[in-house]
């Protein structure tokens, strides 16, 4: 057997527990970059596609082309392309709320493209005259959001073709930056409207010819999928030591948020600084010891928050059903975060739950081996409660994904036999990864998945669902199955390149590219049963097209409808939840719900 080591990584998340926050990197503004990225470099991103992306045939004019408009939205005064035929009829594909006002122009009178600047201070004196936003009606925003995705794929697929006819490509892209350089002290301050959110606490940095190439060479890419992209090594070197164990100081709550959105607490985690001096779920921080949050992105308003252990901090804070604003004082602490946790579930002792939130690995931990330890403390707990374990939750939900050989061993710890994943790129041979070592446990097993769990995770979801090891429940993933190369950029080590290198299959030998993983049962996370829109990668752009599969060839090891018959006749969440829906840490109604029907299973076993 070919053991596949290959990185497999994911989509952007953010998790943010008052001071952590993983994303893959941007490049829509200028970062802390001291290392140099020249024109070689670029074109080092150039030759690189060509020896190793998945597709030998791509769109070099497109790719160009995205090249182009990053390059120039990178600015800190950002400037936008069109092909011109698109830009005089715009109206016709935008929005009216979208259409800004600003001026245009040419490099060229015989172009047929033209540069769109911005009137930024107008459009800041337009944002201001709306009227503040009626009270939140989630299923009304819902369903316009599915709305406004729809809308704007129709109107990228408009904008594409658009490009397509004017044969925009390297002599355009090149004249572009030629601009760029000529104009760079011009473009080089950000318009007014954002300084108003700027962070006074954060260093100005100086913009430089080297974003611009970097931007450039990530607009490339993009053209491509949305997951190969350059990026600094010290930033990936961070990002991936923000999801590993770690601790921090904090108050110990999930934010959401920020921007042009209301800074939303989530939840405040249990025995944490923030739930013991008050915060609730759904409370909204309007100021930061006197600081408005307004306007300012979540991680800067994470940034304020955080603290020096034993010190506090002042959130101002407004609350369904409560008039005006009020402050409260919160003592910041000590927060562990763990990559891998674990519990028995409580009221449910026979039952154990594990937590993974990234397939990762170090010198001093590997997921798989915390799984180990944390399956084997759980064991010795329940025997001390006097209880055998009797089922086991796996948690992948929002777990955007990582390492390829960590979700085959983690499967491979509940599979006895058979194929777990295959991988197959161009002018390469397939690499096929079968389970071969025991088993962890032969306990019923439940597995929670949502549309945040990627790559990985839907990896280990699917083998655990082909086989029949398990239940899925929750709701479809993100539909994420493509690999990608994960190297040093060519001709400069200071910068990693990651690239789509190969497509992963399935045990029953189809791709579940954009169509995710299926839960054997949909439960709902939300209070009142639905399930909203979710982002996933049907909804991104360039990514990469489905295959149709001919056929659901997995093998169920439940009766659902007896489970769905037991969970109706003995279930004791709805009632739970409705009792616990005012506490100020929000329920879990997704775990919650997941345990009838857990004990359905092991019901059906007696």
């Amino acid at each position: 057997m070919k053991k596949i080591s290959i990185l497999l990584f994911t989509i952007c998340t953010i998790f943010v527990f008052t001071t952590v926050a993983y994303c893959e990197p941007s490049t829509k503004k200028a970062s802390k970059n001291t290392a140099d990225f020249t024109a070689k470099d670029f074109e080092s991103v150039v030759v690189s596609v060509k020896r190793y992306y998945i597709d030998k045939h791509i769109d070099v004019n497109m790719a160009y082309t995205d090249a182009a408009a990053f390059a120039l939205m990178s600015l800190p005064h950002s400037l936008y392309i069109y092909p011109e035929s698109y830009f005089l009829e715009r109206d016709k594909f935008e929005e009216e709320e979208d259409v800004k006002p600003g001026k245009t122009f040419k490099l060229s009178t015989d172009d047929r493209f033209l540069i769109f600047d911005p009137d930024y201070k107008k459009i800041e004196e337009e944002k201001k005259k709306k009227a503040k936003p009626e009270d939140f009606d989630k299923k009304a925003n819902n369903e316009k959001i599915k709305k406004m995705v729809e809308r704007e794929k129709i109107r990228k697929e408009i904008l594409y073709s658009r490009w397509k006819q004017i044969n925009f490509g390297k002599k355009e892209f090149e004249r572009i930056i030629a601009f760029i350089e000529k104009n760079l002290n011009k473009y080089k301050e950000p318009p007014i409207d954002e300084k108003i959110v700027e962070d006074e606490d954060d260093p100005k940095e100086d913009f430089s010819i080297k974003d611009i190439y970097l931007a450039a060479a990530n607009g490339y890419l993009n053209s491509l999928d949305p997951h190969s992209n350059v990026f600094l090594k010290e930033v990936w070197e961070e990002s991936m030591a923000k999801i590993q164990d770690g601790s921090f100081e904090g108050i110990g709550a999930i934010l959401s948020g920020g921007g042009n959105r209301d800074v939303l607490v989530e939840n405040p985690l249990e025995d944490r600084p923030a739930v013991k001096a008050g915060i609730r779920a759904g409370d909204i921080i309007e100021a930061v010891d006197g600081k408005p949050t307004k306007g300012m992105s979540l991680e800067k308003v994470v940034k304020r928050i955080k603290g020096k252990k034993g010190t506090i901090v002042r959130l101002t804070i407004s609350r369904k059903g409560t008039s005006g604003t009020f402050d409260i004082n919160v003592t910041r602490a000590t927060i562990v975060i763990k990559n891998v946790t674990h519990r028995l579930i409580k009221d449910h002792k026979h039952i154990g739950y594990i937590k993974l939130t990234g397939f990762v690995k170090s010198y001093q931990e590997s997921s798989d081996r915390e799984i180990q330890k944390a399956f084997y403390k759980l064991e010795e707990a329940a025997k001390k409660n006097k209880t055998p374990l009797k089922a086991l939750i796996l948690d992948l939900r929002n777990n955007a994904g990582g390492y390829l050989d960590l979700a085959i061993d983690i499967s491979d710890m509940f599979i006895k036999r058979g194929l777990i994943v295959s991988t197959r790129g161009p002018n390469r041979s397939p690499e096929e990864a079968w389970a071969k070592n025991p088993d962890l446990t032969d306990l019923p097993l439940a597995v929670l998945i949502n549309a945040k769990s990627a790559s990985a995770s839907e990896i280990v979801a699917s083998a655990i669902k082909y086989h029949g090891r398990g239940l899925l429940l929750g709701e479809r993933t993100f539909g994420k199955a493509t690999v990608q190369k994960l190297m040093d950029l060519p001709g400069n080590s200071q910068y990693v390149l990651k690239i789509t290198q190969a497509r992963y299959y399935s045990p029953s030998g189809q791709t579940i590219q954009v169509v995710g993983v299926e839960p054997d049962i949909e439960i709902s996370a939300e209070d009142d049963g639905s399930f909203p829109f979710q982002f996933r990668e049907e909804n991104m752009w360039h990514h990469l097209p489905k295959i149709p599969a001919e056929v659901n060839n997995y093998r169920p090891k439940y009766d659902i409808e007896k489970l769905n018959s037991w969970v109706q006749g003995n279930g004791k969440a709805e009632a739970f939840l409705n009792k616990h829906k005012d506490d100020p840490i929000k329920p879990d109604y997704q775990l919650i719900r997941a345990v009838d029907y857990v004990e359905a299973m092991i019901a059906s076993l007696k």
